[in-house]
């Protein structure tokens, strides 16, 4: 059966042709593969690690959009731009995507794979039995095989020293550049979007003009604060080029704002995406969610479905997140349930939302083996500076703390009932956050949950650590960061 198309009227690009799982997709220039997938009623894009459940584009799980690129594994579909005869491929499925015997894995009961089943005291470490058994359970949780062509080359780093670092290119980021070139002072801005207030503009709000004498880079995202925040590093979401070290006497977070995955059941089905994510779908690349959309939120759902609808998306329920009891669907979202269930495709959450403390933590973080949050170094502006939104009360003990590791609320549940409440604890015995999200916003829901379920504020519950990289860079960025990265003595 073919899939309809999601590309709503107006959308703007050459014609490209590319091959996912074999097949030939048809997109437009300026789409990344993730987008053109989506275009195209392919909403699958990966699995989950243990349970084989599917993942998407979301926004907020970074497994969601991994796959293998011209035989170059784990790459970020939502970053990589289409090409034309680009091989894209599924990966952690056997021995094909349409044939994935792996998916058995799913029929499961769920306390056979929960964390720690892998170090089983049936085969001690450390032998060859040991090893094989190792393999058999890389192989069964899809782990990518190394890339079949070698990229040799590095690609040289650049050292980058300023008065005034701005990270974040939205509207307050903007602001705060120009207040501090407006003292005279030299200015660097640095953003992971590809242009400025991409947020804003998609949302329709007015974007206030950068001035000439502040350096914008553009494409880039500070991954790692080093060194008690004295050094930043970033790098290109483009892994052919080099990455950046940052020194500044002054460093302003404007990094705005995430949005932090309710507790409830199918919250990780494709389909589910955050506003930011579905707004840049429908107002950069003319993409609907979904033919029927849903939006939730804490107070600014209505906005957003607005905007949406301007757009040309057809919302057909909007509610409040408080209401929401769960995301139905088994491959892919099927309904909402707010006030009774409402059919839909395609759920965008507006809410609630939370600031990523990483490079704050890594700013001001000490200690040896355990690194605990230290005195912020940093300054924050705009919607930064905004405490964290609760979450709703947990309704589902099925919902996924950590999807890419398929830790569920149930399995943390266990760990409480036996005493054991240290965020730290219960991360090494699940691995929860342990995947290529960085912990990012999986450590924010299993705060969340444990803090419900021990009746505590979540500040009286420290986070586990949020030590650099805060996303992915490849080895070669890395070591091209040798030559302009002085060592301590």
């Amino acid at each position: 059966m073919k899939s309809r198309s999601l590309r709503l009227p107006g959308a703007q690009g050459d014609p490209v042709s590319f091959f996912w799982n074999g097949k030939p997709i048809h997109a437009l220039s300026g789409d990344s593969v993730a987008e053109a997938l989506l275009a195209n009623g392919i909403r699958t894009l990966a699995w989950t690690r243990k349970s084989h459940r599917p993942m998407g584009l979301s926004g907020l799980y970074v497994n969601g959009v991994l796959a293998r690129v011209d035989d170059v594994p784990n790459v970020r579909l939502d970053q990589c731009p289409v090409r034309a005869g680009m091989r894209v491929d599924m990966q952690n499925c056997w021995p094909s995507p349409r044939l994935d015997v792996l998916r058995l894995s799913r029929a499961l009961p769920a306390r056979w794979i929960q964390g720690g089943f892998e170090h089983t005291n049936l085969i001690p470490s450390g032998g060859r039995l040991f090893q094989r058994w190792e393999r058999l359970l890389a192989f069964l949780a899809g782990v990518a095989e190394p890339a079949t062509r070698r990229v040799v080359a590095i690609p040289a780093a650049t050292k980058v020293r300023t008065e005034v670092l701005v990270i974040g290119g939205g509207v307050a980021g903007c602001a705060a550049a120009n207040a501090a070139a407006r003292a005279g002072k030299t200015v660097v801005l640095v953003s992971r979007g590809e242009r400025l207030a991409r947020t804003a503009r998609n949302a329709g709000q007015a974007v206030p003009a950068v001035y000439p004498q502040v350096e914008c880079l553009l494409g880039i995202e500070v991954f790692g604060a080093y060194r008690d925040g004295a050094l930043l590093v970033g790098a290109p979401l483009d892994g052919t080029r080099g990455a950046f070290a940052f020194e500044a006497d002054q460093v302003i977070l404007a990094t705005g704002r995430k949005v932090a995955v309710p507790l409830v059941g199918g919250a990780w089905l494709p389909g589910v995406m955050d506003d930011r994510t579905a707004l840049a779908l429908a107002g950069k690349r003319r993409i609907a969610p979904g033919f029927e959309v849903a939006v939730v939120g804490n107070g600014n759902e209505d906005d957003v479905a607005r905007r949406l609808r301007a757009l040309a998306v057809n919302v057909v329920q909007v509610g409040s997140v408080q209401r929401l009891q769960r995301i139905h669907g088994h491959t892919r979202v099927t309904g909402i349930h707010l006030q009774g269930r409402q059919r839909c495709d395609a759920v965008v959450l507006a809410g609630p939302t939370l600031f990523d403390e990483s490079l704050s933590f890594q700013s001001g973080a000490h200690g040896r083996l355990q690194l605990r949050a230290g005195e912020e170094r940093f300054e924050r502006v705009g919607s930064a500076l905004l405490a964290d939104e609760r979450l709703p009360p947990p309704v589902d003990a099925r919902a996924l703390l950590c999807p890419c590791f398929d830790v569920s609320a149930a399995e943390v549940d266990a760990l409480l009932d036996q005493g054991i409440q240290d965020l730290e604890v219960i991360k090494r015995l699940t691995s929860c956050g342990m995947g290529p999200c960085q912990g990012q916003p999986c450590w924010h829901s299993l705060r969340e949950f444990v803090a419900w379920r021990l009746s505590l504020a979540p500040e009286h519950l420290s986070k586990p650590t949020l030590r650099p990289p805060r996303r992915a860079l490849t080895v070669a960025q890395a070591a091209g960061l040798v030559d302009v990265v002085e060592p301590l003595q």
